[in-house]
């Protein structure tokens, strides 16, 4: 199964486990704006494209912030006055609650899984906990699957991420996230950042997502 199938079947499998009527990827491109990746249904679409053309919302927020916005019922007055153009659009579209979860590696943010329901309610606990999990799988996958895209040369990236690994004294683990995360952040190939990171032209301090040189 290709890592873009396998990113739609987390997707699907979270929606099952929150019991929500639906999800939708949104992964932020190199201008930061985010783009749909993929969303279960035509109503997951329609809130993401809100969210890009008025630039509020529950997803807005919390690609700007890093954190989850959790909004068990979207139509109140509170969220009215929060986001004036979005919270109407929104329930005419058919959502009554929606709940964003970001994707972060490290200090830089990927983009965002939001999920919508068709009627007012939290999530459980046990529902939150499983997003989280979820969110971290399709991080990996999306981060995975733009290292296959773009890594020619996996010496070359081994070596950045040991180098990386002694310069931010993480784990290699760790360091190749950061290294993924910054190519995705930068909208560069990982074989390029790498290569800038072997040839010491560029590093990443351990508390920015930027580089450098």
């Amino acid at each position: 199964m290709s890592g873009e199938r396998l990113v739609e079947a987390a997707c699907e499998v979270c929606v099952h486990l929150a019991g929500v009527s639906g999800a939708q990827l949104t992964l932020v491109n190199g201008t930061g704006r985010g783009e749909s990746r993929y969303a279960t249904n035509a109503t997951g679409g329609r809130l993401e494209n809100l969210r890009f053309v008025l630039g509020e919302g529950p997803g807005e927020d919390a690609l700007s912030s890093g954190t989850p916005v959790l909004v068990a019922e979207l139509d109140s007055r509170e969220n009215r006055l929060r986001w004036p153009l979005f919270v109407p659009a929104a329930c005419a579209a058919g959502a009554s609650a929606i709940f964003v979860f970001p994707l972060c590696s490290g200090v830089v943010r990927i983009g965002a899984l939001a999920l919508h329901r068709y009627r007012p309610g939290p999530l459980t606990t046990t529902q939150i906990l499983d997003v989280h999990v979820l969110t971290e799988v399709v991080l990996s996958l999306a981060l995975d699957e733009l290292t296959r895209l773009h890594s020619d040369s996996r010496a070359e990236v081994h070596q950045a991420t040991g180098m990386l690994s002694v310069q931010l004294g993480v784990s290699m683990e760790e360091a190749l996230a950061r290294l993924r995360g910054h190519a995705f952040a930068h909208d560069q190939p990982v074989v390029e950042v790498a290569h800038e990171v072997v040839a010491r032209r560029l590093r990443l301090s351990p508390g920015s997502a930027s580089g450098l040189a």
